[in-house]
């Protein structure tokens, strides 16, 4: 599922500022975090200060930083370079976990590392036409979501999933809101008719059901383990970048 996010990052800028872009889609996931958090009826949760607590440094590192340099590296890159320069997440994720929580890796762990920054490295050699910028602030965007996904084991533990990524989208609503007051914009709802669709279904489906999965997976086991197995998503993005924007694969 999280492989669909170039794509949809992409197919759903229509021209628009990609902060314009980024509003929409966490207003989206947040209705629907809204209506799922009525169903299961988790509202005394949010009593707990500490689940705010814990939530703001998810906010902080994953919703506006990461996504921020994420959806703005995606103007001027390729869904596939995108999402294989992505897996240079699991090197910050990896100093993280290993040098500040101790985690212990052994060899096949770090040979995976090494040959994932191999990876990353082909991608970002310069071709033909230059460097892609895009690139580039994709690869400074990998810097922050092991933080972010510390803080989201942490609150995991004291609050559900839907509790947790409700208040995600809900406090990143104003910053994204006063960014676009700030560069002179709108979220004037006539200005993504055209790409309502591609907002809805990456609100929905990426920001939303994926998102459940992912906190659900690293609850139950370490962020290394989780974004080395995050490792296949490139595979499913080029092919999904063939099916739906006709990108053939090089």
């Amino acid at each position: 599922l999280w492989s669909l996010f170039p794509i949809l990052g992409i197919l759903g800028f229509g021209g628009l500022p990609f902060v314009v872009s980024l509003f929409w889609v966490n207003l989206f996931a947040t209705i629907f975090f809204f209506g799922l958090m009525f169903i299961r009826g988790k509202w005394s949760e949010l009593k707990n200060i500490l689940v705010w607590k814990y939530t703001l440094g998810v906010v902080l590192f994953i919703c506006v930083l990461f996504y921020g340099f994420y959806f703005y590296g995606l103007q001027s890159t390729v869904p596939a370079n995108a999402s294989i320069v992505a897996l240079f997440e699991v090197v910050p994720t990896y100093i993280f976990f290993q040098l500040i929580r101790k985690e212990h890796f052994d060899s096949k762990h770090i040979l995976g590392i090494i040959l994932g920054v191999i990876g990353v490295l082909i991608v970002l050699l310069p071709k033909s036409d230059g460097f892609r910028y895009g690139d580039l602030i994709i690869l400074c965007a990998t810097i922050f979501p092991p933080i972010g996904n510390w803080y989201q084991q942490k609150v995991r533990k004291i609050a559900s999933t839907e509790t947790i990524l409700l208040l995600r989208h809900l406090l990143s609503l104003p910053f994204f809101f006063f960014s676009i007051y700030l560069i002179g914009s709108s979220v004037s709802f006539k200005d993504i008719e055209p790409v309502l669709g591609w907002l809805l279904l990456n609100g929905v489906v990426v920001f939303g059901i994926s998102k459940i999965l992912w906190v659900e997976g690293i609850h139950r086991m370490s962020v290394t383990r989780a974004i080395a197995i995050s490792g296949l998503n490139p595979i499913f993005t080029v092919i999904f970048a063939w099916l739906i924007i006709s990108q053939t694969p090089t």
